[in-house]
């Protein structure tokens, strides 16, 4: 494959990054509604993926002030959506566990508190990285190393972060969910990887739809664990005993254990990009 084809995809790979974060950061500012805080909170980890894979073939970070400024700002969203998942999945069980109507008036007013203070970090300047991006999307024409980057280059990196999946996933130990989430990082990366050299690696698009279902079961399992741990911090808050939601405890732990079932059902769905890189 032409070298210019593969410096010419993944230069107009993090154009089209850098106008989505501007896009979803305007929505943000404007509107501060969930979805454009989720899309904003996705545009910036693609970004930083980008930026990962461009460090492994260069073999050294080219901006670690811009790297540490995008992480920093999706931390300060991380909570907010935490919050947000779980107001939401709450109002739809509300009925069936009345007992949760105070932890979801908290919830409501955590997030009232929160939202309020991201407005306020959102009105700073140094919030828009759109003038950081474009600076280093320009200076990526000027490194030798990412202009000698080959398909083989590219293969090696996304195979690794395969390996890495695969890996976490042996690593996995049930009833520890902490084990769970970080599989799902890793995943999330290899999906995002994916994305970035779909065009030069000719990856079928349909196969990266099975990669964001593993995320997504993940995510669920991820999200159960949180509303656990919101709870308990809840209960110990108002001293409370935990043994008053129990019933709506026992529901939430079986969610979770179907969603770790349908993980393990489906983590075969990886196996076929083994064979894809093989062949490519």
């Amino acid at each position: 494959m032409d070298n210019t084809f593969i410096i010419k995809s993944l230069i107009n790979r993090i154009k089209l990054l850098r106008s989505s974060y501007t896009e979803n950061l305007e929505k943000v500012i404007n509107d501060f509604d969930d979805e454009a805080i989720h899309d904003l909170r996705v545009s910036i980890r693609r970004i930083l993926a980008f930026m990962s894979l461009v460090d492994e073939l260069c073999g050294r970070q080219l901006n670690i002030s811009l790297i540490k400024s995008l992480k920093n700002k999706i931390k300060k969203f991380n909570q907010l959506r935490d919050v947000q998942v779980q107001i939401s999945f709450l109002i739809n069980q509300i009925k069936k566990f009345p007992e949760l109507l105070d932890f979801l008036f908290t919830l409501k007013s955590k997030e009232k508190k929160q939202i309020s203070k991201l407005k306020k970090f959102l009105q700073k300047k140094q919030v828009n990285f759109a003038g950081e991006l474009f600076f280093y999307h320009n200076n990526l024409k000027q490194e030798e190393c990412f202009n000698q980057t080959t398909k083989d280059d590219v293969i090696k990196i996304a195979a690794n972060s395969l390996n890495e999946v695969k890996t976490s996933i042996g690593g996995i130990v049930v009833g520890n969910y902490e084990t769970y989430h970080k599989t799902r990082l890793k995943i999330k990366r290899f999906r995002y990887i994916i994305e970035t050299v779909e065009q030069i690696i000719q990856s079928p698009r349909e196969k990266l739809k099975s990669i964001q279902e593993l995320q997504t079961i993940l995510g669920e399992i991820q999200d159960y664990t949180v509303l656990l741990s919101l709870l308990e911090r809840f209960c110990q808050k108002k001293q409370l005993h935990m043994s008053i939601f129990l019933n709506f405890v026992n529901f939430i732990k079986q969610k979770r254990e179907e969603k770790e079932n349908e993980f393990w059902q489906k983590k075969d769905l990886l196996e076929f990009w083994d064979s894809f890189f093989m062949k490519i």
